[in-house]
């Protein structure tokens, strides 16, 4: 059997802290959006935001702030799209600040469509 909880009275994300608890102290179940693993717990705004910094780290050097600005929004489309397929793409599109076709596009070079 696994060590890992599956309820906790306060499950807290490992990067920016926020926590998710129940006012009258119950156990609540590990949040649905949140990932864990050997780094941690990470609420979505984080593995959105870790996404996008490891598409930034493989960068060259040298890249320009609108070819970053680039690769960071591609990297959060392929995150999302990888993290709910089934999501439309106006959906993932909007979440990421981007149009459908951005969207559209990542879903085909991804083996997707």
């Amino acid at each position: 059997m696994s060590t890992v909880a599956r309820t906790a009275g306060k499950w807290s994300c490992d990067r920016c802290e926020v926590s998710v608890s129940r006012l009258d102290g119950a156990r609540v179940p590990f949040p649905e959006n949140w990932t864990r693993g050997a780094e941690g717990n990470f609420c979505l705004i984080c593995r959105r935001e870790r996404a996008a910094e490891a598409v930034l780290d493989a960068a060259p050097a040298d890249s320009s702030h609108d070819a970053r600005a680039k690769l960071r929004r591609s990297g959060l489309v392929e995150f999302e799209v990888r993290r709910a397929p089934e999501r439309p793409d106006s959906a993932i599109a909007k979440s990421c600040h981007t149009s459908a076709s951005v969207v559209v596009a990542a879903r085909e070079a991804l083996g997707q469509r």
